[in-house]
């Protein structure tokens, strides 16, 4: 087994150390995406089943992706027999996988959903009755207050507030 000989360039040198989770930050051009790029295959071939995601914020397609690079890495260091390439994934020596995902739409598919989630107001439903039997006036007069707070909470609209008041002042007499 030969030995991964990669420079390094000394910027990049504490990322070299041990660490569950790295990353950097920085301007277009600066070597990061080849730095760890070159980190990755070397990790991948040396502990063997190791496991990756490589995120990009905004990833609209694998083409958006460091796929490409990674598999450029791969052909560059002359380790295309331990990996094997496939359209959206990268299997790594000893059932190792590397996977790669946008955060950007999932966030925001995420929101998308909170927000749906919220709008959707529980709508009053009338207390249930028995069949032949009317609602006594004190309960539909409850279940028109219910109503009304609902709609007030909802609109938060002054003649919504206006229209509670006066359906619970009306009650009192």
């Amino acid at each position: 087994m030969s030995t991964l000989k990669i420079p390094t360039a000394k910027i990049f040198a504490p990322l070299l150390k041990p660490a569950r989770y790295k990353g950097v930050y920085g301007g277009r051009g600066s070597g990061k995406s080849h730095f760890f790029g070159e980190l990755l295959v070397e990790t991948c071939q040396a502990e063997r089943g190791t496991l990756a995601v490589c995120i990009r914020e905004a990833q609209h397609s694998l083409a958006q992706s460091s796929k490409r690079l990674i598999e450029g890495k791969i052909a560059s260091l002359g380790l295309g027999h331990g990996f094997k390439l496939f359209s959206d994934k990268i299997e790594t020596p000893g059932d190792g996988l590397i996977i790669f995902r946008g955060l950007q739409d999932d966030a925001g598919k995420y929101r998308l959903m909170m927000k749906a989630r919220d709008a959707v107001t529980a709508k009053p439903v009338p207390p249930v009755q028995r069949p032949g039997m009317a609602a006594s006036r004190g309960e539909r007069d409850q279940h028109d207050l219910r109503a009304l707070s609902a709609r007030l909470s909802s609109s938060g609209d002054l003649k919504d507030a206006v229209a509670l008041y006066q359906a619970k002042t009306a009650g009192r007499r």
